[in-house]
């Protein structure tokens, strides 16, 4: 690739003594766009030599990366007036897929999408599903024992995945047949393979791009059109039978004209697509970082057989505020935050960031790797898997200093449901099983493991070995 300097001069950003912020330099076409996505766990180590405050770029957007508590604090002060950066800086063909989906619409459009769709996944809506999210996951890890001989050696990706998929689609659709199943794990793939024009960048940042990549807009206008059609075919099978599933209230507010279209179908393809790689990666590592612990494991085992109510686990147990199982919860997602660099947003007022003064309404990006790793507040061990210390950390302190379902007035709407899902997932499997670290795949020298970067969410490239209790 050819660097320039050239835009670092374009853009001035100055502290008070007149120094200009700093950063690597832009990179031919798409600036850093594919780094910050494929490769963000090296990149933001190597880019933080640029100090605490630096700027990157999304193709030609200039983005101001931020990486310590402080300067979260100071830029979410007025969180409830930010907006979403335009299809989160990532150009013509994400916006296809994903622009006009509620987590990257800003203002009344935001709240009345979002209205839409909280009831669904507040807590007390999470708690009254908690029953048959216990059963999928119990069915799913009988479903396992049931393909192999003991031990076992399993994918974790390839393995896990399509709980945390199926188990949020049955939350939107209701109970789905077999061929319903596989129809949307169909589309989920065909959306994650048009996710291969976004991560190229180049032409596909532009609308032109239809009249040069013929194929590609081919194939994106068939998905959206199938896509379309599924949810279509599933609220007419649902209307009268399952009339209170999500996706009745949803597409009835479509089809009347009060939700676009656009809207509603982007929605739940960021809370199944564009989150499929996002579940797994959060299961994979939660499941991950135990096997590399045994001995932390083994504790959580325990809790697990003591607290099992006339011989099976309990919802109230998976879903508690407290014990070892959300301990390792958080501790995972600190270790292991989805994305190392999260969407970029603005404030409407300027910001004193690391000294730097930033104009208003420009796109601000958050180190997650620095706040959740890079940070005094976890002490010296800050980089080994210890669930122990969130307790002794208040959870106002964990405000600014911990990245999981983001900051401020927009956090993701589904963390409720993210965390009883996947902590009731790890109670049943382990309930049934030890897992330990294929010899394969343990993590080099380094402390890094294998990862397949073929998604913008890279995930784990990891084998687990799982014998039975």
């Amino acid at each position: 690739m050819i660097s320039f300097h050239l835009l670092h001069f374009v853009y001035p950003i100055r502290d008070r003594q007149g120094h200009q912020i700093s950063g690597p330099p832009w990179i031919w076409a798409n600036g850093h766009m594919i780094d910050k996505f494929l490769d963000g766990r090296v990149k933001s180590k190597e880019w933080r030599v640029h100090g605490a405050v630096y700027r990157i770029w999304s193709c030609g957007i200039p983005e101001m990366v931020i990486t310590t508590p402080e300067d979260v604090r100071a830029f979410h002060s007025d969180s409830d007036q930010h907006e979403k950066s335009p299809s989160s800086n990532g150009g013509w063909f994400f916006h296809q897929l994903l622009g006009d989906c509620m987590g990257l619409i800003n203002g009344s459009r935001w709240k009345s999408v979002r209205g839409e769709f909280q009831h669904a996944f507040t807590h007390r809506a999470v708690m009254n599903m908690s029953s048959s999210i216990s059963q999928y996951a119990c069915d799913y890890v009988n479903d396992i024992c049931s393909k192999s001989s003991d031990p076992m050696t399993v994918h974790a990706a390839s393995a896990l995945a399509e709980f945390p998929f199926f188990c949020t689609a049955e939350a939107v659709y209701g109970p789905l047949s077999g061929g319903e199943k596989d129809e949307l794990w169909a589309l989920g793939q065909r959306n994650l393979a048009l996710m291969r024009y976004v991560l190229a960048g180049g032409i596909y940042r532009f609308a032109i791009c239809r009249l040069f990549c013929t194929s590609a807009a081919k194939e994106l206008d068939a998905f959206r059109r199938d896509w379309s059609a599924f949810n279509e075919r599933i609220y007419q099978t649902r209307r009268t039978s399952s009339s209170t599933v999500l996706i009745v209230s949803i597409w009835r507010l479509v089809k009347d004209g009060t939700m676009k279209e656009c809207e509603g179908l982007q929605t739940i393809s960021e809370m199944l697509f564009a989150n499929l790689d996002v579940s797994s990666h959060a299961l994979t590592w939660f499941v991950t970082l135990l096997a590399e612990n045994t001995e932390v494991q083994q504790r959580l085992q325990e809790e697990i057989k003591s607290s099992k109510v006339r011989g099976a686990i309990s919802e109230e147990f998976c879903n508690s505020k407290h014990g070892l199982l959300r301990l390792c919860w958080l501790e995972s997602l600190r270790l292991r935050p989805f994305t190392s660099f999260a969407i970029p947003e603005s404030s409407p007022s300027p910001k004193i960031l690391g000294g730097y003064q930033i104009p208003a309404n420009t796109s601000i990006v958050v180190d997650t790797h620095s706040v959740n790793i890079e940070n005094s507040l976890w002490g010296a061990d800050t980089h080994h898997f210890r669930p122990d210390r969130f307790a002794g950390i208040k959870p106002a302190e964990l405000r600014y200093n911990f990245f999981a379902f983001g900051f401020g007035t927009r956090k993701c709407l589904g963390q409720h449901f993210a965390e009883s899902m996947l902590k009731t997932f790890v109670a049943h499997l382990l309930d049934k099983y030890t897992v330990s670290m294929s010899s394969s795949s343990k993590p080099s020298n380094a402390g890094d493991y294998d990862l397949t970067r073929d998604s913008w969410v890279p995930t784990s490239n990891v084998h687990l070995i799982l014998s039975k209790l």
